[in-house]
């Protein structure tokens, strides 16, 4: 525990969450590189959420992850469009795990510390060095300050809500979904009031599984009434079931915009860019940057950015602009994508990793009609980057 009023170290972390901790994780196993002080607002770490997205290489937390899948689908009411690839599997990481191994690490090393219940009120930049005001009067000091707290300021347009409720429930196999071992990354439920709503099913045993109710909207949608969409689903597709654990959130899915400059403070994690607007996918886009910035940080002593492509910036801006117009569109996009585009060239530019050959494919699977009126707004975003 920092009990020093004033606390000089080489690198503070601002949030404790999946950025920070994959960050420090890596620095608390080198054993090397600069001291390290994460500070996170929550007292504790609970199993939360769950992280999935296609693994293109192999991680660091790949000890973490408990269920993968080589197929999955998309269903609407015109069928189900199933892709599999041997290649790129999509994993489930347990937020459990993850923090067990995170915090394991950090408490074992001498150079890197964990400060939960910590609210920052203010981080003040000089010339030389950046200084964390705390609440309870402890104030941090160090040459580097790598922010990965969400923001709180108004989001550039455009931007789309994506807000869920999740429950892993022990039940009967849910019937008339074609429900198997295949996981249902989407199944599109109807419109209400131009909203896009689609329920995400993960089989994780013959009785398990995790199902989210999902929507898509121009407004943060209240999870109450997300909560009530998903009971009610439960209750007509698996009559018997009962609640293991929940999870919920509302991303705010938007193309970053640049904030004021800062020399010494690098912004990562969700703030930094990582998650990829048009999908909300955002593991390992992180996971990528904290090898980058451990490597950095140990070799050259200072903290760098996630890597950032202003083309698919660019491209997701034109997605965004037209589920902006009109949400409901996300179900035409999507399923139109998973039916034309080939699953391995798909999955690259879902995680952010494209092939020159691969955009194509992905564009030509796309409605042209409904992206000529954004293209000016690309252009218009490409130019800024």
């Amino acid at each position: 525990m920092i009990r020093n009023k004033r606390f000089r170290t080489d690198v503070i972390v601002l949030g404790g969450g999946c950025a920070g901790l994959s960050l420090a994780s890596r620095m608390a196993e080198s054993r090397t590189g600069p001291a390290m002080i994460v500070v996170e607002s929550r007292a504790a770490y609970q199993e939360d959420r769950t992280w999935c997205g296609w693994r293109l290489n192999p991680h660091f937390f790949d000890d973490c992850v408990v269920r993968e899948w080589n197929s999955w689908q998309v269903v609407d009411n015109d069928g189900e469009q199933l892709q599999a690839s041997d290649e790129y599997p999509y994993e489930m990481v347990s937020a459990a795990k993850f923090y067990e191994k995170a915090c394991g690490l950090i408490s074992a090393s001498e150079s890197v510390k964990l400060l939960t219940g910590a609210t920052v009120v203010a981080v003040k930049e000089t010339p030389a060095q950046v200084d964390v005001h705390l609440a309870d009067g402890t104030v941090l000091c160090a040459p580097w300050v790598i922010d990965t707290r969400p923001k709180t300021t108004e989001l550039g347009w455009p931007w789309i809500w994506q807000s869920f409720v999740g429950y892993v429930v022990d039940a009967e196999r849910p019937h008339g979904l074609g429900f198997d071992a295949t996981p249902t990354l989407m199944n599109f439920q109807a419109e209400e009031g131009h909203v896009a709503q689609f329920v995400y099913v993960l089989p994780l045993s013959p009785t398990q599984f995790l199902v989210e109710w999902t929507r898509l909207s121009k407004n943060n949608e209240p999870l109450a009434a997300i909560e009530g969409r998903l009971t009610r689903w439960l209750d007509e597709y698996t009559p018997r079931w009962q609640l293991v654990r929940r999870e919920s959130g509302s991303l705010p899915m938007a193309v970053p915009v640049k904030e004021p400059s800062a020399p010494r403070i690098v912004r990562a994690g969700m703030r930094g860019g990582s998650m990829r607007a048009s999908s909300g996918y955002a593991f390992h886009a992180i996971q990528r940057w904290a090898d980058d910035c451990a490597a950095s940080l140990v070799t050259e002593g200072f903290p760098v950015p996630p890597v950032r492509s202003r083309l698919l910036e660019a491209l997701d801006g034109s997605f965004l602009s037209v589920l902006q117009t009109e949400p409901g569109a996300a179900r035409e996009l999507f399923t139109e994508l998973f039916a034309h585009c080939p699953a391995d060239p798909l999955v690259r530019f879902l995680a952010g990793q494209p092939k020159v050959s691969d955009y194509w494919p992905v564009i030509a699977s796309l409605p042209w009609r409904r992206f000529l009126p954004t293209v000016p707004t690309a252009i218009g975003q490409w130019c800024r980057a």
